[in-house]
């Protein structure tokens, strides 16, 4: 009987009626959002409670970290964009006024490097280039009326790392005589 009723449909309706996924609209999530949780886009939610920070999409608890802890944070942000929880325009405004490009970058960063680049210990190059003995022979050479450039080529130091230098005031400069004009 079946049969017989779906050999006089139309071949529109014999297509609709046999196809195995039907196009229905997706249910979205309960909006139960926590209680002081402030919400960010159309399922995202962040509630500061007690020293820790807890994102939550819909009602469900998604990540939470200590305050204050900005690479989980920054790791929480990137997994929810690249889950499509949250886009990089909804982290601009309130609480977080996180530029869009810096949002980007996350993501990206995410995609391409993994969730391990997040805590990484960064490196850094914290090696002292004007060490005492360095920033002696720069005095010496720069009081005896040698140019900046020409004391940092021959101290083997970059010019820029010199200048900065005496505008720190870690090497001292003798003061230049103006003749005065009459």
């Amino acid at each position: 009987m079946l049969f017989a009723k779906v050999m006089t449909m139309s071949p529109l309706l014999i297509e609709i009626f046999c196809k195995k996924e039907i196009n229905m609209p997706r249910q979205g999530l309960l909006p139960g959002f926590p209680e002081g949780a402030t919400k960010i886009g159309k399922s995202l939610s962040i509630l500061k409670k007690e020293g820790q920070i807890t994102y939550f999409v819909g009602g469900d608890n998604y990540f939470s970290h200590r305050d204050g802890d900005l690479k989980s944070q920054r790791f929480a942000l990137a997994t929810l964009m690249g889950n499509g929880h949250v886009r990089p325009c909804e982290l601009e405004g309130p609480p977080l006024f996180i530029p869009h490009r810096t949002a980007m970058n996350w993501a990206e960063q995410l995609r391409e490097q993994g969730p391990g680049s997040f805590f990484r210990p960064r490196c850094s190059k914290n090696v002292s280039v004007m060490r005492s003995e360095r920033i002696a022979e720069c005095e010496k050479h720069l009081q005896g009326g040698m140019s900046v450039s020409k004391v940092a080529e021959l101290v083997g130091v970059g010019e820029s790392t010199l200048r900065k230098a005496i505008q720190r005031g870690a090497v001292s400069r003798a003061p230049i005589e103006k003749s005065k004009k009459k």
